[in-house]
């Protein structure tokens, strides 16, 4: 499934349709062959950063799923600290229009292969991928299967969402956020100059 793809407004509107010309049971009927019924989930465990780094560095922090390059987010923030009037960024929400869109487009994500609602296993590795914020979007909690969708083999790249120069960016921002970017370091293997 793709955005704008599934039926779900044919669905709805037969089912407003119905429900005001034959009433509340019709359509029920209408809306079951999209019925959702409410799952009580436990709460998943958070992800620690050294895994989200041991996940993006082993998919060369491409988009398992539609095989676009995600950069670093700590990055571009740094970026967006240096250039505030053409690259902004707002922290709390990654507001549109006051963030630049590349924080939504190509920030990467860790997606759950196997939703863990569906059994899938929270913080293995191998139920791990790296998604592009978009694709991790629409994913959701559905399957792969699901969606129509297959996971892409780790690519044979060199791309490392511009980690490489991670560290240097940082010293010519002027060392912001010290204990921050220290600790993506560390979990990235990168040495701070």
């Amino acid at each position: 499934m793709r955005p704008q793809s599934d039926e779900f407004p044919a669905y709805i509107e037969r089912a407003v349709v119905v429900t005001l010309q034959e009433g509340i049971d019709a359509g029920r009927a209408e809306l079951q062959p999209i019925a959702h019924a409410p799952l009580e989930i436990a709460r998943r465990p958070s992800l620690s950063r050294e895994l989200r780094c041991r996940v993006f560095k082993r998919d060369h922090f491409m988009c398992r799923y539609c095989g676009g390059k995600t950069i670093l987010t700590p990055v571009m923030e740094l970026l967006a600290r240096l250039y505030p009037d053409i690259f902004p960024f707002e922290s709390d929400a990654w507001r549109g229009g006051v963030t630049h869109p590349a924080f939504a487009a190509r920030s990467p994500m860790v997606d759950h292969i196997v939703p863990g609602r569906l059994g899938g296993d929270w913080t293995a590795i191998d139920n791990l991928a790296t998604a592009c914020n978009p694709c991790n979007a629409i994913k959701a909690d559905f399957t792969l299967e699901q969606l129509g969708w297959r996971q892409r083999p780790v690519p044979a790249t060199d791309w490392a969402g511009l980690t490489e120069h991670y560290a240097a960016l940082w010293q010519r921002a002027g060392r912001p956020d010290q204990q921050r970017h220290l600790a993506w370091f560390r979990d990235l293997d990168i040495v701070a100059a």
